[in-house]
């Protein structure tokens, strides 16, 4: 699988995780002018950025450098900035990593 599909699969695979834990799904694949990020979802009064990442190789050491944490950090800032009713919830950046032959893992608060 070409690592294009292979990660819109992994997002699919993501948010049915987060569906079944009754969060729902605000945006998927949100692009603004400084980032993007995979998942905008919610529960209660906690929004919650996720970034996906699928692996074929099972290598996941710097899956997400800190250039790439701050532009999902400025999207959400931007998210919040433009939709003002969420002003008041409490935020938090997940990752999910997919890897072949193994569950999915959902690492909350990832930074």
């Amino acid at each position: 699988m070409k690592s294009f599909r292979l990660g819109i699969f992994a997002e699919y695979i993501a948010m049915l995780l987060y569906a079944v834990r009754f969060y729902g799904i605000l945006h998927h694949r949100m692009k603004t002018y400084v980032g993007e990020v995979d998942l905008v979802i919610a529960r209660g009064r906690q929004l919650v950025f996720v970034e996906v990442k699928a692996r074929k190789n099972g290598i996941c050491e710097g899956i997400v450098s800190s250039s790439q944490q701050n532009r999902i950090t400025k999207a959400a800032e931007l998210f919040i900035s433009r939709n003002s009713r969420f002003a008041g919830y409490d935020v938090r950046f997940d990752l999910v990593v997919i890897e072949p032959y193994k569950w999915p893992v959902i690492i909350q608060n990832a930074w």
